[in-house]
């Protein structure tokens, strides 16, 4: 029988930090993965029809098969949601306010592979991948610096742990498995702002992190609560052999609790949500991803796209 894979996707408006660029020769073998404090609706630069953009509320939240769920956890699901045809809910999602997520496959407190893995070669069709290798690959993932040249992310971001009056609200440390890209835009995007850019292509719009496992995960969620840190832990455990699946996102909490998405693509405001965290703030137009195909929202495609950043 077939060892369980651990499968984690990443949707949403997801910062992944990682310990070295991805267009450096020796790669990253580590990340962070940032959720942004997005809770409050806020106007974007892009207007429309002389309306200005604006961003929905976004939460940050991991989501579980109930199915799995153990009662070694000390950590509940906030609400249920996605009934079955008996009308039972299937599926578990805990809201992310303030915590630093740790995984731990089978219980083990060191990875057993203690690296990320992951592939930046360049696809063979930057058009239309032809291979799983091509599909997988970062190289889809659009990053700050490809927008930003040397404006780094503001270590004072990366260094200040997630608070519900911070700015990230939660992060995800990546050390271990092998992280690629899920899904890509229909068409290509292109970058807008106060210049022109060369950048034209179709990226990221998800990713999905894979590890082995035995039979169960753990994942840790550390929190500061009234000035004492505080340890839950979530524990899932897989049925009959099959795969644990997890999604981890932040973006608009309709979908989750029944209610119908809003008609047409929403903005997501990507580069421009992202600048707050530049060292050199931005002043003005901030850019954001537009694809090239008529009608295109800002937020390419209308999706919540992850972006990496690097150390």
């Amino acid at each position: 029988m077939a060892q369980p894979q651990l499968r984690i996707s990443f949707s949403g408006l997801c910062l992944f930090d990682f310990n070295r660029r991805l267009s450096e020769e020796t790669k990253p073998t580590q990340a962070q993965v940032l959720l942004q404090r997005l809770t409050r609706a806020r106007s974007l630069s892009r207007v429309v029809n002389g309306q200005t953009e604006v961003l929905d509320q976004h939460f940050p939240l991991l989501d579980f098969n109930l199915a799995n769920w153990s009662p070694a956890s000390t950590r509940m699901a906030n609400f249920h949601y996605l009934p079955d045809a008996s009308g039972r809910m299937t599926r578990g999602a805990c809201l992310l306010n303030g915590e630093d997520l740790t995984i731990h496959p089978d219980g083990n407190l060191e990875p057993a592979s203690p690296a990320l893995q992951l592939s930046r070669s360049a696809p063979q069709d930057p058009i239309n991948p032809q291979t799983p290798e091509d599909l997988e690959t970062l190289w889809w993932m659009a990053t700050l610096d490809q927008v930003f040249p040397n404006n780094p992310l503001d270590s004072r971001i990366r260094n200040t742990a997630p608070a519900s009056n911070q700015a990230v609200l939660a992060r995800i440390t990546l050390n271990q498995g092998y992280l690629k890209t899920k899904e890509l835009s229909n068409s290509p995007c292109t970058v807008v702002g106060p210049g022109p850019s060369p950048f034209n292509r179709r990226v990221a719009t998800g990713f999905a992190l894979e590890i082995g496992c035995r039979e169960m995960v753990e994942i840790r969620m550390t929190a500061m609560r009234n000035g004492k840190t505080t340890t839950s832990k979530l524990v899932l455990v897989a049925k009959d052999g099959a795969d644990l699946e997890i999604g981890i996102a932040n973006m608009e909490i309709d979908r989750y609790i029944g209610m119908d998405p809003a008609d047409g693509p929403r903005s997501q405001g990507d580069f421009e949500i992202f600048a707050s965290f530049l060292t050199n703030p931005i002043r003005g137009l901030k850019p954001f991803l537009l694809e090239t195909s008529p009608g295109g929202s800002s937020g390419c495609c209308g999706l919540a796209n992850c972006f990496g950043a690097a150390h």
